[in-house]
């Protein structure tokens, strides 16, 4: 018997949460928190364009996304626990590579072939479906607990100061480290609190769900369009924030700062996500990012530069970070618990194409248009129509909910 079964139901239930949390900040907060200040000292050692060097995470986000179907099917055969060990290790072994790769291809190689997969067996979507599997009927505030991305926003200060002292090596085996640390911890996880089955599936749960029956319903595909678009517009975001700032006036130390600011608010973001889903429901709160989408960025296609321009920042980088927790607990509604891993893992693969085109698309607006006035422009007109395919969703889930309750009745 796991010793978390001995554990009053509260501390069990938050113990899972936490080990959810640190393997998910592990495995992310080294891709996305470390990747950034890797880009000058890899250019410099291996003599390298900004492009190639970019190549890394790139590839990673791909395989991360391509191989989501795959991390669904292993938890549903060797379980959360193995899924999540065999992730943090892949990533593990990637960081140790890239640190003795005798030339830039086999780093990339390392990116693709083991740190992409691992982020897809150690990230969010396991940690998010324990979440889900431990805080049931309502996993809300755990779901965006075990998504705050705290080592995003403080691996960048850490390993810079690690590169500064010993070397860009020294900060790829200090990861390295960090992955082996986590190992013990993800060690005691278990899938589900001990003597309870699956979680019950809802009513209008559709057995034996699959990928043919999934792509079949028009549910999915409003998820898939809607929230993929929303997490496109959150990428574009991230990697635009800067250049905007730049062009409307700011200087370089603010614009690090207003990106700081929304990666800031991202840690927050998550968790309020589950918060206002326990409350309205996960389809009125991505109605509602949709349209904090659309004015923040109205404000700032029409902004000159101030501290005000701030908040909008915020609510964007809010907003980002919602919408994966908000996803996860619409697919459990939907399909129930069970069905998560592989709703999500086919999700994954298929906003793929949104949000790699809507970044390089806003550039060349941009280009086009002469500014980012266009790029807000068509940004808002996008969320709009997300807010109407949630808020029809939403609509449509509230009648459902009020017929399964008469035929209860009945």
């Amino acid at each position: 018997m796991s010793s978390t079964e001995h554990e009053d139901p509260p501390n069990a239930r938050w113990g899972m949460a936490v080990r959810g949390w640190l393997c998910q900040n592990v495995s992310l907060g080294a891709a996305f928190g470390a990747f950034g200040i890797t880009i000058l000292p890899l250019q410099k050692e291996f003599g390298i364009s900004r492009g190639e060097v970019t190549l890394g995470l790139s590839l990673a986000v791909l395989a991360m996304s391509l191989c989501g179907p795959l991390a669904a099917a292993l938890i549903g055969r060797a379980g959360i626990r193995r899924t999540m060990l065999l992730g943090i290790s892949l990533s593990g072994a990637g960081y140790l590579l890239i640190a003795f790769a005798p030339d830039f291809w086999l780093a990339l190689a390392a990116y693709g072939l083991l740190i992409g997969p691992g982020l897809a067996m150690s990230g969010p979507l396991p940690v998010s479906v324990l979440a889900n599997n431990w805080f049931q009927p309502r996993p809300g505030r755990a779901v965006g607990f075990v998504n705050m991305p705290l080592l995003v926003a403080l691996l960048p200060i850490l390993g810079q100061l690690v590169i500064e002292q010993g070397g860009l090596r020294a900060l790829y085996l200090a990861l390295t480290g960090l992955h082996l640390a986590a190992i013990p911890l993800i060690w005691g996880v278990a899938d589900r609190p001990a003597g309870q089955s699956e979680a019950p599936a809802p009513i209008h749960f559709v057995s034996a769900v699959t990928a043919r029956s999934l792509l079949r319903q028009p549910a999915f595909w409003a998820m898939v369009i809607g929230a993929g678009l929303l997490n496109a517009i959150g990428i574009t975001g991230v990697s635009h924030i800067v250049p905007l700032a730049r062009e409307i006036g700011a200087s370089p130390v603010d614009a690090s700062l207003i990106a700081g600011l929304s990666g800031g608010a991202s840690m927050v973001g998550a968790l309020l996500a589950g918060v206002i889903c326990d409350r309205l429901g996960a389809a009125r709160t991505l109605s509602l990012v949709a349209v904090a989408f659309a004015v923040s960025w109205l404000v700032l296609g029409e902004s000159a530069w101030s501290v005000l321009i701030g908040l909008p920042v915020l609510v964007i980088g809010l907003c980002a970070a919602s919408v994966f927790p908000s996803v996860n607990l619409l697919a459990s509604d939907l399909w129930g618990s069970r069905a998560l891993p592989h709703v999500l893992g086919l999700f994954g693969l298929l906003t793929l194409p949104l949000t790699f085109a809507l970044p390089p698309l806003a550039g060349a607006l941009h280009d086009a248009g002469g500014g980012y006035r266009p790029v807000a422009l068509a940004i808002a007109a996008s969320a709009s129509a997300v807010w109407l395919i949630f808020h029809m969703l939403a609509r449509a889930a509230s009648r459902r909910s009020r017929r399964d309750a008469s035929e209860a009745l009945v």
